[in-house]
């Protein structure tokens, strides 16, 4: 049945219009701040969603995925009125950026003749430096997702590696901040001084380079690792890599459910971690 009471279902407070519904309704806030901060900023005084597209336009390599963003948004507000399930706010900008990177990649693909794939591999730090890849999973038919590190050093060699399996967090991009605390809390344990955070998270990586505070639902994290980091490090970076360059971090993450909650290894990994690890250097 579909609904007829003229209140927003997402945050139940006002009557809903188009610009309440896609852009000013309280519950979007989370969504539209993390790519989009700039764009609130711009249009405090707009009363029309028209408005708020015109203003977009003006940055034209934001504008995908603020039309993919606001198609999700519409298509949640329309299962929550007809009383299907609807997909979660949290889950809104991790699909948003997998649906655009699969646009992107379709649009390439029709675009002439195609061109070698772009090999991408795990490449050392600078000298004195180490550098930490992380990477997180998640596990359904368990219930849980699983934080992976590793931590080598300019000669490529492991100095440390951890895994651990939790509980599902509220989103794919919690429990990627969450390996990224772990990598701080293990580099900063061994007291190295000069790091590289890298994942293939862009999100999150995007949001640690941020000079501003995060109003997502891991902000609180966010804040979390750069006090530590502040704290910890004389210098510290945070890089985006492709998958292709975070295997060792994946494979470690993948294998996270096999081991205590917990485990730490110093200098050494499993045999089947360490051949992805062989690999990756060849």
């Amino acid at each position: 049945m579909v609904s007829c009471d003229p209140i927003c279902p997402s945050c139940g407070q006002e009557e809903e219009s188009t610009f309440h519904a896609l852009w000013s309704c309280p519950a979007l806030v989370e969504v539209w701040s993390l790519h989009f901060a700039w764009l609130i900023r711009q249009t405090r005084r707009c009363s029309k969603f028209l408005d708020i597209v015109q203003v977009c336009c003006s940055r034209s390599e934001s504008f995908d995925m603020f039309a993919i963003i606001t198609s999700l948004i519409w298509t949640r507000r329309n299962r929550l009125r007809v009383g299907e399930t609807p997909l979660p706010l949290q889950k809104i900008n991790s699909v948003a950026f997998d649906s655009l990177q699969e646009f992107q990649e379709a649009s390439l693909s029709r675009c002439g003749p195609s061109l070698p794939p772009c090999s991408v591999k795990w490449s050392p730090p600078p000298v004195s430096w180490v550098k930490v890849n992380f990477d997180g999973a998640l596990f359904k038919e368990s219930d849980s997702a699983g934080l992976g590190v590793i931590i080598r050093n300019d000669l490529g060699q492991v100095m440390a590696a951890s895994a651990q399996t939790i509980p599902v967090p509220t989103s794919v991009e919690t429990v990627e901040v969450l390996a990224a605390r772990n990598a701080i809390c293990l580099a900063r344990e061994l007291q190295f001084n000069k790091i590289i955070i890298e994942g293939d998270s862009e999100v999150v990586i995007k949001t640690l380079n941020r000079s501003c505070a995060s109003s997502t639902s891991f902000g609180h994290i966010i804040r979390d690792i750069k006090c530590a980091a502040a704290a910890a490090f004389s210098e510290i970076n945070f890089c985006h890599t492709r998958r292709q360059g975070n295997k060792v971090a994946h494979a470690i993450v993948r294998s996270a459910c096999n081991f205590s909650p917990f485990i730490v290894w110093m200098e050494d990994v499993p045999p089947d971690i360490l051949s992805v690890y062989t690999s990756e250097l060849v």
